[in-house]
């Protein structure tokens, strides 16, 4: 059974909220709601832009912006066996400012999507119902704003060595 990407990462999170509840029942109760409210709101926003991006690469894919064979090169490259991949040289892609632009101006929908915006709206609510009622401690929310960078982070770092312990 294959794992999504999303999944993997839904997991990571998750177990990092168990310890960031584990520490917030330690340091006591507005410690446990601010850092819950956080979390909330930042996997919002990450799935928010997840969902945004992947429709913006979509719609480029379908309307065929995207070449399919610019991206089948390094497909083919991962599916090498390991003895030819220590003899390939590493491609570095030379973008020039005005492709970099032209890359900005054309991901502006997925920036500023509708999903996003409400996320961030979400996060912006949830800061001032918790000064509104002098809840908030800053540090316990950003602990829990951190959990999900973190966890992405480190899912990351666990699933590449992972990769090389079976490549050896």
């Amino acid at each position: 059974m294959k794992m999504t990407t999303t999944s993997r990462l839904l997991r990571f999170y998750l177990l990092g909220d168990v310890l960031v509840i584990l520490l917030s029942l330690i340091q006591g109760g507005e410690w446990l709601l601010n850092t819950q409210i956080a979390f909330v709101c930042s996997l919002l926003i990450t799935l928010a832009s997840f969902r945004s991006y992947h429709t913006f690469v979509t719609r480029r894919v379908d309307a065929r912006l995207i070449p399919d064979d610019k991206f089948d090169k390094y497909y083919e490259d991962d599916q090498e066996e390991d003895d030819e991949k220590e003899n390939v040289t590493p491609r570095v892609a030379k973008v020039g400012f005005k492709q970099s632009f032209q890359n900005l101006a054309l991901s502006y929908k997925s920036a500023l999507s509708l999903y996003r915006i409400l996320s961030y709206g979400v996060l912006f609510l949830a800061v001032l119902f918790l000064i509104r009622h002098d809840n908030l401690d800053a540090i316990a929310f950003f602990v829990g704003l951190s959990v999900v960078p973190l966890s992405s982070f480190l899912s990351v770092l666990f699933v590449k060595k992972g990769l090389n312990e079976t490549n050896e």
